[in-house]
């Protein structure tokens, strides 16, 4: 069957370096701080350089807007409706039910549905995973980054929000990617070689550090957990689906933005948690309980 073919390789081989942190972190070998520190190295120097040379080499004049409004679309409101269940139904305060809620609609696109995507598709389609990626790391990011100050303080200092997002390096690299492709700059090979050989140590440093942090998650499915595990591998892709079916029945990368959709939660809900002084427990459950229900949904729809 395709999906165990597909499961097989390339999706166990990638979360087996999850698994590998995982294993490392419970029997203490590798500690939280340590997985943190590689992650941060991860997120602010291996990933910025993937991006900018997946950007710099998709074709962004072919870009169709309309998938990625619907999958926009499909992100803002189910993310409305979990911040109302989880304030009335559960009793959960703004701070916690915006991120659980995120939890619902983020997916762990750039560490884990790119690196899949790479080793199933040509170049030359994957503009629709680097789609959402340029999408989340912008608008979607913005608008959490908003909600929280408000939030907190009351009110949202735009000021703020726009120095946040655009100290962040993965912003920096899709900016310069995106120039740099509709510019025609041509990059000196020895420095391509640069990006594409340091660019490869993002997915695998990042999973590893998550394995370690989840290494320390204690599973008490809790009933938000459960709904909004079912939110993110199950409504969230079929919300998306259903969009894409109603406003671009015709995109030929319809198939790749419902694969990014059914990607686990991505660890930037917990990272914000840890900024805002959030709890995080609820929200490292479905991380964890999505990474390893996604791997029979990632082999499906990939």
């Amino acid at each position: 069957m395709e999906i165990l073919k597909v499961l097989g390789d390339p999706v166990l081989p990638v979360y087996a370096i999850i698994a590998i942190g995982y294993l490392l972190g419970r029997r203490r070998i590798v500690s939280v701080p340590e997985a943190r520190s590689l992650n941060r190295l991860a997120l602010t120097l291996f990933l910025p350089l993937l991006i900018f040379g997946l950007i710099n080499n998709t074709p962004i004049t072919a870009f169709d807007p309309v998938p990625v409004l619907a999958y926009l679309g499909a992100e803002l409101v189910l993310f409305a409706a979990g911040i109302v269940v989880l304030r009335k139904m559960f009793g959960l305060g703004p701070g916690e039910s915006a991120l659980v809620s995120f939890s619902g609609v983020f997916s762990n696109t750039v560490m884990l549905v790119l690196p899949i995507s790479v080793l199933l598709y040509p170049p030359d389609q994957l503009l629709p995973i680097t789609a959402v990626v340029m999408l989340d790391s912008t608008l979607t990011f913005a608008g959490i980054i908003m909600a929280l100050q408000i939030i907190r303080l009351g009110h949202v200092t735009p000021l703020g929000v726009l120095t946040m997002v655009a100290r962040s390096p993965l912003l920096i690299a899709i900016s310069l990617g995106i120039a740099f492709n509709l510019l025609g700059v041509t990059i000196p090979h020895p420095v391509v070689t640069f990006i594409e050989f340091n660019g490869r140590a993002a997915p695998a440093l990042a999973l590893f550090a998550l394995g370690v942090v989840l290494s320390q998650t204690k599973i008490t499915l809790e009933m938000p957990v459960v709904i909004f595990t079912i939110v993110k591998c199950a409504v969230f892709p079929l919300t998306v689906w259903a969009g894409l079916a109603l406003l671009a029945p015709a995109s030929p990368g319809a198939p790749l933005f419902v694969l990014a959709s059914a990607g686990p939660a991505g660890a930037m809900a917990f990272s914000l948690a840890l900024l805002y002084d959030v709890k995080t427990d609820k929200i490292t459950q479905i991380i964890l309980v999505t990474n390893v229900l996604s791997l029979l949904s990632l082999s499906l729809l990939a």
